[in-house]
């Protein structure tokens, strides 16, 4: 955290003339002062931090942030969108959803914007598949995608387990181990639970992401396998032997999985890639109960297939169609993509949509140094993301009840399959 605190003093020094990475484009600022962009984003303890330096070391162009809560920013984005609220730019929360943004037309395409070889150009191609749709560039990348497990090395001490990272390296890593090793960090008198896998639909996918079935691809094409039904199978398994935070419950008393995690009592908990920013704020701010951020780790997801692959989808900027300032909007998300932010980000425990060695050795002071958990945040690994493409937010919808009804025992093994077609097969003939 120190080199985060020189980089910022750096950072709010430094009075540099913006230069406008879309080509030599002018910036839309005249003498009268700079230019100010309306840009919506949501509560994150590293969204304020990066915007904060992009307006102390831009003279011509001042961000206006519209932070809104985190919990209804999806529905809240789309509303305002759809009554074109002054708004130049914004970040996606639910990335599936700018698909329909697009086709709505709310999305400026940037390919005339973007420059071969910018910070811009390389954090687009890093995520070119989930980028790029009707040959048009939605949008631009700061942050990179990938689903981990974190897990409480206290907890697993405790109950006298292995690290997860052993298992990894002996070839066991798998979802029956998971299953596993989630029982065994189960434990009354302790009062620890093993594990969480939280709400969001993409807690259903983990399989099918490693067998690479899309679900549903950009054109309505159906594939899948059994992995959704064993993921279900592994969470209701998990829920009735009390070894899993139950999703209802998470759901009555909307329980944030960082406070799951926060509470110290936790095993394994599986959820993206900006998770060790929140360790960071959340041993900052005090609410680690009985453990340190040194005392977690970070390794794989658990997986069958013979190729390890993970899911995760970046976290993009978009430049609004209506906006009377795109270019001045695109040079502020272009400089999300770039060296500046991206050592910023890192510095509080954000993976970037690009990791390059100055990333590393930033990441390196937050992440838990432990000879493992750095490595396998930032190790080379293939990243299919299922249900990506435009049908996919009204999939995720549907895979919100239908995983619920399931757990409730309202849908049976037998019936799992065929029902998830049907219900894919309604979606594409109605969207």
């Amino acid at each position: 955290m120190k080199k985060l605190f020189v980089l910022l003093t750096v950072l709010l020094a430094l009075m540099p003339a913006a230069v406008f990475a879309g080509g030599g484009k002018e910036s839309s600022g005249s003498s009268d002062g700079p230019v100010t962009i309306k840009y919506y984003t949501w509560e994150d303890s590293a969204h304020k931090p990066l915007i904060d330096a992009f307006n102390a070391t831009h003279d011509d162009i001042q961000v206006d942030a519209e932070i809104l809560p985190s919990a209804n920013y999806e529905a809240r984005l789309n509303t305002l969108l759809a009554g074109r609220v002054e708004m130049d730019a914004f970040m996606e929360k639910r990335q599936t959803d700018m698909f329909v943004q697009y086709n709505n037309g709310y999305i400026e395409p940037l390919n005339d914007y973007i420059v071969e070889g910018t910070p811009a150009d390389g954090a687009v191609k890093a995520y070119e598949s989930q980028m790029v749709y009707n040959g048009d560039i939605l949008g631009i990348p700061w942050r990179g995608g990938a689903y981990y497990v974190y897990y409480n090395k206290k907890v697993f001490d405790a109950c006298g387990v292995p690290y997860p990272s052993e298992y990894i390296e002996n070839g066991e890593w798998t979802w029956d181990k998971f299953v596993e090793v989630s029982k065994a960090l189960t434990n009354a008198e302790l009062g620890t639970v093993g594990s969480c896998i939280y709400i969001w639909a993409n807690g259903t996918m983990f399989i099918e992401a490693q067998n690479h079935k899309p679900i549903i691809d950009a054109d309505g094409n159906i594939d899948f396998d059994d992995g959704f039904l064993r993921m279900l199978q592994i969470k209701k398994e998990l829920e009735g032997a009390g070894a899993m935070v139950p999703l209802t419950d998470m759901k009555v008393t909307g329980t944030h999985y960082s406070n799951l995690f926060y509470n110290g009592n936790l095993g394994m908990l599986i959820i993206g890639e900006w998770f060790p920013g929140q360790m960071t704020t959340g041993e900052r701010d005090g609410l680690l109960n009985g453990f340190t951020a040194a005392d977690y780790g970070i390794c794989r997801l658990p997986c069958d297939a013979p190729t390890y692959t993970t899911l995760g989808a970046s976290t993009n900027n978009h430049v609004t169609s209506y906006s009377k300032n795109k270019e001045a909007a695109y040079e502020f998300i272009s400089w999300m993509a770039g060296p500046e932010a991206a050592a910023i980000a890192a510095g509080l425990g954000v993976l970037p949509a690009v990791a390059t060695d100055e990333v590393r050795e930033i990441l390196a002071e937050s992440i838990p140094d432990d000879g493992t958990s750095l490595n396998y945040f930032l190790e080379d690994k293939v990243n299919f993301t299922p249900n990506f493409g435009p049908y996919g937010s009204a999939t995720e919808a549907m895979i919100d009840t239908f995983q619920e009804s399931y757990l409730l025992g309202n849908i049976p093994d037998d019936q799992v399959n065929a029902q998830f077609q049907a219900n894919l097969e309604q979606i594409v003939a109605t969207n």
